[in-house]
């Protein structure tokens, strides 16, 4: 069976986001907008959801191959008064614990990763999460056999 390069990916990207200060002592896959309506007190003040996208064929090199962009959304979270500062301090550590032209990801497989345009997220009406997503579009080589 061949590996599932998305969550090798999403797996590599969580581990190498614990090192943003605040942010990365929970890093966890889900939807950003489930996590932030379910009120769940256990949450920390500051943390970072990694949410799927899109994914895109990009072609079929062999017939034991396929080249994929996929595009998941890393979103800092936090419930602080001061969100500005503190989502742009975890911005820039997503971005240096990141770097390069393959976002630092090291898995077999990735060819090129770059970030796309950031959607900053003050709280809504009524809401104490501000959000911070950064949508980076990696594309990698999926084995199919």
């Amino acid at each position: 069976m061949p590996i599932d390069m998305q969550s090798a990916i999403v797996a590599e990207l969580m581990a190498r986001l614990a090192a943003v200060d605040s942010f990365g002592g929970m890093v966890f896959e889900d939807s950003v907008l489930r996590v932030i309506d379910s009120a769940d007190d256990s949450l920390p003040d500051d943390f970072i959801v990694i949410q799927p996208g899109t994914t895109e064929e990009v072609e079929r090199p062999t017939p034991g191959s396929v080249r994929e962009r996929v595009v998941l959304n890393i979103t800092c979270i936090t419930k602080r008064r001061d969100f500005a500062a503190h989502l742009r301090a975890a911005r820039l550590g997503i971005k240096v614990a990141l770097p390069g032209t393959k976002a630092g990801l090291t898995t077999q497989g990735v060819q090129l990763a770059a970030f796309q345009t950031e959607t900053p997220m003050p709280p809504g009406q009524g809401r104490s999460w501000a959000c911070h997503v950064l949508p980076v579009q990696i594309t990698y080589v999926q084995p199919l056999k």
